[in-house]
C-alpha cells in the first residue's frame, strides 16, 4: 500500500506534478528522472530517497511506501529533506521524534474520511 502525505513537500519543478506522479506510479508507468522521499524502511533512518523507475521493480512494488515528497533529482531530493528537517526543527524546535510524527499524520490522514 502507499500513502502519501497530504499535502506532499515538493520542489517548484514538481509542485503541479503530484497526480501525474501518484498516477503513473500506481499504473507502473513513466516519472523517470523523478525521486520520491518516504519515510525509511528501517527504524536507524528517517528517510529513503529512491528513483522512481527503481520502485517499479518487483521487490519494492510490493512493500507499504510512506511518500513524503517528490522531486526532479538527487540533488532537489537531498535539498527538500533538509527543508522537511527545518520546517519540523522551526515547528518543534528539535529534530527528535520526526519519523514518529510524520508516521501519526499518515495514520490521522486515513482516518479522516
Amino acid at each position: 500500500m502507499i500513502r502519501y502525505l497530504d499535502p506532499l513537500y515538493t520542489t517548484e519543478k514538481t509542485a503541479g506534478k503530484t497526480d501525474v506522479v501518484k498516477r503513473s506510479f500506481r499504473y507502473g508507468s513513466g516519472a523517470v528522472g523523478l525521486y520520491l522521499i518516504t519515510i525509511a524502511s528501517n527504524e536507524q533512518d528517517v528517510f529513503d530517497i529512491f528513483p522512481i523507475p527503481l520502485l517499479k521493480q518487483r521487490a519494492f512494488r510490493h512493500r507499504d511506501h510512506d511518500v513524503i515528497g517528490i522531486a526532479e533529482s538527487k540533488e532537489a531530493a537531498f535539498a527538500l529533506v533538509a527543508r522537511i528537517y527545518g520546517d519540523y526543527a522551526h515547528t518543534y524546535s528539535t529534530c527528535a521524534g520526526i519519523r514518529s510524527k510524520l508516521l501519526d499524520l499518515l495514520c490521522e490522514q486515513e482516518k479522516k474520511p
